[in-house]
């Protein structure tokens, strides 16, 4: 995955303040608009739904029924006929539903713990110092975007942005156990409380995810995310132009 310069992540930030709010407004109003809709095609009320967005503004809304049963709505609020649609916004619900809960924002918050342990044990300026309090300020940058009331929506967009932070993340955890390996030969030389808050940056990084970039963990579960969006699109409550390819 390339890196994303700064410039871009800027331009992908959530809103703050009044802006935010006015955003959460807008999804709340959607949202409302899209169940009454559901509610009005299957003639029963949808237990969930969600906003997909493919880009900045191509919207579609994901809706879940007793059955099971699932609707695709378009941004209009009429029923998707497409049955590729629909398939493409199941799969990027389910992948999204993956990554909520690949990103765990308690684990994230462990890594800044144990970070600031490891800094404390230590006052010797070096890349594995400087390396761990990178890592421990990727972990908090990830947990603030996860925790955002905009992560509501299943973005493709904000997908790109998740793999940019965490990319950024691991390279710091990387840099870590590079700077760490000369410390394995003189750990008898090294502070109990050193050898023990090390272990735990360790330990909570790998639990945090930071151990591998999230793109690839990611890339194993689409196929099953794929296989389970067509079960979707088979249970779709309306009819749909195209056969789902391979049924």
């Amino acid at each position: 995955m390339p890196r994303r310069p700064d410039a871009w992540l800027s331009q992908t930030a959530d809103p703050e303040g009044a802006e935010l709010e006015r955003a959460l407004e807008g999804l709340v109003e959607r949202l409302e608009q899209a169940r009454g809709a559901a509610e009005r095609t299957a003639g029963r009320a949808p237990l969930g739904l969600r906003e997909v967005e493919f880009a900045p503004g191509v919207r579609h809304y994901l809706c879940a029924f007793e059955g099971p049963a699932f609707l695709c709505l378009a941004d209009i609020g009429r029923p998707v006929l497409d049955a590729h649609i629909v398939h493409r916004v199941a799969t990027v619900g389910l992948v999204w539903e993956q990554l909520e809960a690949d990103v765990d924002p308690s684990r994230l918050g462990d890594v800044a713990t144990a970070a600031a342990r490891v800094l404390a044990a230590t006052d010797s300026p070096g890349a594995m110092v400087e390396a761990v309090a990178e890592t421990a300020e990727h972990a908090r940058v990830i947990s603030a975007w996860r925790e955002s009331p905009l992560r509501a929506v299943a973005s493709l967009v904000q997908v790109d942005v998740l793999f940019a932070l965490q990319e950024r993340g691991h390279r710091a955890y990387t840099r870590f156990i590079r700077g760490s390996e000369p410390l394995v030969a003189r750990q008898d030389e090294l502070s109990a409380d050193l050898v023990d808050a090390l272990g735990a940056f360790e330990r909570a990084s790998i639990a945090a995810g930071l151990g591998a970039r999230l793109a690839d963990h990611l890339g194993g579960v689409v196929s099953s995310c794929d296989q389970a969006a067509a079960e979707i699109v088979a249970a779709h409550v309306t009819p749909l132009d195209a056969q789902e390819p391979g049924r």
